[in-house]
């Protein structure tokens, strides 16, 4: 009888179905895993365009400094037309030694600058110096073992000082721990000074001796490298707490100091210290492996690349991630460098970000690096330099169905997508619950912000991205008119609710998902992913188990349905949903015809909507007398507002608050930011609880769905006719309905 009552297209649509297995739209959203499968192995291979720093982080370049804290200065200078305010720079390390400028004897700076303007921003003063000979020959001498290769009579460790005349940091660049960079190059300059780890020279020497001769040995020696921690007494153990960190500590036997610097302020000086001393000899194998990696891990003063200061985020703010050398987990500050290779995260103590091939994540040590000791990491230094590294790889704003003439804007830029891919086809990615570093071969995608310098693991995926692409493009206040003309005369053909449950069957829950290579493909019948239908059922048992009236479950099971006119409407609706725009996707709504909200969803895309330079519709009333109610509104077109006007139009006796719940649950901007105050009234307010708990609701059934098993015919079958049936009929829901 059904056939019967359809239109002659509609029957054929389903006759088709029957054949196939499942309609167009469905093969076409059940086939996103396939397409982004086909895109990761066409477009990240290593043919791709290699992206650097500035591909990641020119857009909405913060050129005022690096410390974000200056976004308002920032805007201020690109809005005043000034040309150097939105320039991209990266920032270098530049090692000098003596000259006429020094005033210590054995002075060496490190000053780190700015790629686009003179004058260091940063920098470090030491100055070192080695015993004079007399007390030289004073320390007592321990013999060595010559046939272990070694040259006798090599005298004991003497003591070298050094001291830590400045370390000064501009204002606008702290926050980023600039100054712990610095102090770690200076470190490590004083240890390859002192301790033998001078790879030229060892070479050289080595060389002189000849083939076959003993190794000759460079005099080692410890540091003793002290500096005065001068802190404002209004901030107490600041700047002590931060050399701790660094690992100095107070020196008991010195006084601390009181100065006045002329300016008001009273500082003190509290004398401090750092010892380093030499790791023990090791073979001559391992001391070449070790200069190997000393070569391939160069620190950034020797290197002279250039880098970014960063910051690594996830939806809980910074990421954390764990030492290879024990199970400490740790929040850094990250350095970027582009490479050859990709990109490379190091923090400012010389830590290299390194993901193994377990898709294990974690930060090599600066002794790791040298690996004398470390056995685990006992491979080849080529291999171990490719596991530092980080292809980034950037994914369109368009799909294949879309050539927008309009350029994107500036901010549309700043949010697009990226994947780090690693040397293993696996991606960098932040687990959501535990908020540290991880790699799977599931892409995770990250938005690189110029603005404030960070790289943020985001849930967007560029399906989902495409999509309210269009939806800022297609829903105007002519579109919503003309498909409220169209679809609100319900001639479409005639179904019962049930019925349209067993239709969306054929579609995902969740349409923007990027399934891996390794997940279970969408159509596979062994592990069937979760379709829409198995939301909608557990979304009402949801509702059912936490004792919510029926009708609340029975808006849960009917809310999605909208997406069953894919099949009753399949040459335009359905072709339209495969090819250009699906509008029955819920989708977070917005009100058509008055001015959007700043903070809608998506809303870099708002440059795409004809009606924003319309003067009619971009007030805060636009086309609408002030407070007329949300029922009043246009909003836009979706599945869900179509439902609405269904269960309307065939006499459903839901009580008005199951419409408002499932017309307004996906307008966030009302109901959790409270936008659009100039057009609700006393009846939208006292209507808000329902729309909250509601969208709470599907909010926390959709995450659970996100691992659960497709619930099968005939369990979905048990569920109506044992229990929903008889609800559907109380409230006039079980008769056939016109669409």
């Amino acid at each position: 009888m059904m056939m019967e009552l359809l239109s002659d297209s509609t029957t054929q649509f389903l006759s088709t179905m029957a054949s196939d297995g499942e309609p167009r739209p469905a093969k076409k959203a059940r086939s996103l895993a396939k397409s982004w499968k086909l895109f990761l192995t066409e477009n990240l291979g290593p043919e791709g365009k290699a992206f650097g720093l500035q591909d990641l982080f020119a857009h909405g370049f913060d050129s005022t400094g690096a410390n974000g804290r200056v976004a308002a200065t920032a805007a201020s200078v690109r809005c005043s037309g000034n040309p150097h305010g939105n320039k991209f720079y990266t920032m270098r390390l530049e090692h000098r030694q003596g000259g006429p400028m020094a005033q210590f004897r054995g002075e060496e700076r490190i000053l780190l600058f700015r790629s686009d303007r003179p004058g260091a921003i940063a920098k470090i003063v030491f100055s070192s110096e080695v015993p004079d000979e007399n007390e030289y020959s004073k320390q007592p001498h321990q013999p060595q073992n010559a046939a272990a290769g070694v040259e006798p009579d090599v005298p004991a460790h003497s003591t070298a000082h050094a001291k830590i005349h400045v370390l000064d940091v501009k204002s606008q660049y702290r926050g980023r721990d600039l100054g712990g960079l610095l102090f770690s190059e200076a470190i490590t300059s004083l240890k390859s000074k002192y301790f033998n780890d001078d790879d030229q020279d060892c070479d050289d020497v080595n060389a002189a001796a000849g083939d076959g001769g003993p190794i000759k040995s460079k005099q080692v020696y410890d540091v003793q490298c002290m500096l005065d921690a001068e802190e404002d007494v209004t901030r107490h153990g600041k700047l002590v707490s931060f050399y701790e960190h660094l690992g100095c500590r107070v020196k008991p036997t010195k006084r601390v100091q009181y100065v006045n610097n002329n300016d008001s302020e009273t500082y003190r000086k509290v004398p401090m210290q750092i010892d380093l001393h030499p790791r023990k000899a090791n073979s001559p194998s391992v001391q070449q492996r070790a200069r190997s990696r000393r070569r391939k891990f160069s620190h950034l003063a020797s290197s002279k690349g250039s880098f970014l200061p960063v910051q690594l985020v996830g939806s809980m703010g910074k990421l954390s991630v764990r030492s290879h050398t024990s199970f400490e987990v740790m929040k850094l500050d990250w350095l970027v460098t582009e490479t050859p290779g990709g990109i490379q995260f190091c923090t400012t103590h010389g830590h290299l970000l390194m993901a193994s091939p377990s898709g294990l994540v974690s930060v090599l040590s600066p002794g790791a690096q040298d690996n004398e000791d470390d056995t685990d990491l006992d491979i080849d230094a080529e291999v171990l330099h490719k596991w530092t590294h980080f292809v980034p790889c950037h994914v369109s704003e368009e799909d294949n169905t879309e050539h927008s003439p309009i350029p994107p804007s500036p901010r549309e830029s700043s949010r697009s997508l990226w994947v780090l891919r690693t040397c293993h086809g696996t991606f960098l990615t932040a687990d959501s619950l535990r908020q540290t570093l991880s790699c799977t071969k599931l892409p995770s995608f990250w938005q690189a912000n110029g603005a404030n310098l960070s790289l943020v693991c985001t849930s967007d995926t560029p399906p989902r991205r495409h999509h309210y692409r269009k939806c800022w493009k297609f829903q105007t206040i002519d579109y919503v008119t003309s498909m409220r003309s169209k679809f609100l005369s319900f001639s479409l053909g005639r179904a019962t609710l049930n019925e349209a449950l067993g239709w969306i069957h054929a579609y995902p829950a969740h349409p923007f998902h990027v399934w891996s290579s390794d997940e279970a493909a969408p159509e596979s019948s062994n592990n069937p992913t979760p379709s829409l239908r198995t939301l909608c059922f557990l979304m009402a048992e949801t509702a059912r188990e936490a004792g919510l009236p029926d009708w609340i479950q029975l808006v849960a099971l009917f809310h999605e349905l909208g997406e069953a006119v894919k099949v009753l409407d399949p040459s335009n609706t359905g072709v339209m949903a495969e090819s250009i725009y699906d509008w029955t996707i819920s989708s977070r709504s917005r009100v058509i015809g008055c001015k959007i909200p700043e903070r809608a969803t998506f809303s870099e895309f708002r440059h795409l909507n004809m009606d924003e330079e319309d003067s009619r519709y971009n007030t805060e009333t636009g086309a609408y007398q002030e407070n007329c109610g949300l029922e009043n509104v246009l909003l836009m077109w979706s599945g869900c507002e179509y439902m609405y006007h269904l269960l309307k139009h065939n006499n459903c006796s839901l009580p008005e608050e199951a419409y408002v719940m499932l017309r307004y649950f996906l307008l966030g901007d009302w109901h959790e930011h409270r936008e659009y105050s100039s057009l609700t009234n006393d009846y939208d307010e006292d209507m808000l609880p329902f729309v909250q708990e509601f969208d709470q609701l599907r909010r926390s059934v959709r995450l659970k769905c996100m691992d659960c098993n497709d619930l099968s015919d005939e369990y979905c079958d048990f569920l109506w006719d044992s229990y929903y049936a008889s609800i559907a009929a109380k409230y006039h829901c079980d008769h056939v309905f016109n669409w």
